[in-house]
């Protein structure tokens, strides 16, 4: 096998919260950047882990985020289209795997915000190119909010909102790429538990679907289908 298609489906703010946290202050970009980079080396690790390798590994992101507050992007898209005009410049070859080659941003590098993907990872319905409207939303519920009108009287903004529609999203791309014909590895990257039917559906429909958590849970996390712990009703079969 020469080339392999590799899709890597991110939960994107669960990868990037610490950084943004830990890096208030930097320059535009600089945040989105450390976050790929990040995720870059466990996609690397993953694959280095096939049995059958291609001669090059087609890497493609899809990154699913609270973007837009209705019409208005949040400060995550923001820091994200500095990224993009950066990456989209180059390509890059894997540090541990050779062969992984990181597609750029016109190519490999998109939000996942823009449903449905086909196997080049580009919108189906192109009807309409709008985003899903309120995939971040404002509801904290703390006392600043719902007492001082998010504002407090030193002038602090409470900056928590809600994302919605992410996880959904990202579960429909990885269900229709893993009935796709041309079979490429599909690597969700995410902490959430929500992404197990996602990986239970796209393994049942013959996909090559993989999750990877980039942090440790004190409970067993299955990374396949087989992996799965049965419930009471199958483990007394």
């Amino acid at each position: 096998m020469k080339t392999r298609r590799c899709h890597v489906l991110v939960d994107w703010w669960g990868q990037a919260r610490s950084v943004f946290f830990a890096n208030r202050n930097a320059s535009p970009g600089h945040c989105s950047e450390t976050t790929l980079r990040n995720v870059e080396a466990v996609v690397e690790t993953a694959l280095n882990l096939e049995k059958v390798q291609p001669e090059r590994w087609d890497v493609s992101f899809r990154l699913y985020a609270g973007w837009m507050s209705g019409t208005k992007p949040t400060s995550i898209l923001n820091d994200y289209q500095s990224l993009k005009d950066g990456y989209a410049k180059r390509r890059r070859i894997g540090s541990l795997l050779k062969s992984a080659l990181f597609l750029p941003a016109t190519i490999g590098l998109d939000r996942g915000d823009r449903l449905l993907a086909d196997k080049s990872g580009k919108r189906l319905e192109k009807r309409s190119s709008t985003h899903f409207p309120f995939t971040a939303r404002v509801e904290c519920g703390c006392p600043l909010c719902e007492h001082m009108g998010k504002k407090a009287p030193d002038g602090f903004v409470c900056e928590r909102f809600m994302e919605k529609q992410v996880d959904t999203a990202l579960v429909a791309d990885a269900i229709s790429l893993s009935i796709d014909s041309e079979k490429s590895k599909i690597l969700i990257v995410s902490n959430d538990d929500d992404m197990m039917p996602a990986l239970i559906a796209g393994e049942s429909l013959g996909g090559d679907i993989s999750l990877i958590n980039t942090v440790r849970k004190r409970h067993t996390h299955a990374q396949h289908l087989r992996d799965l712990i049965h419930g009471p009703e199958e483990a007394s079969l």
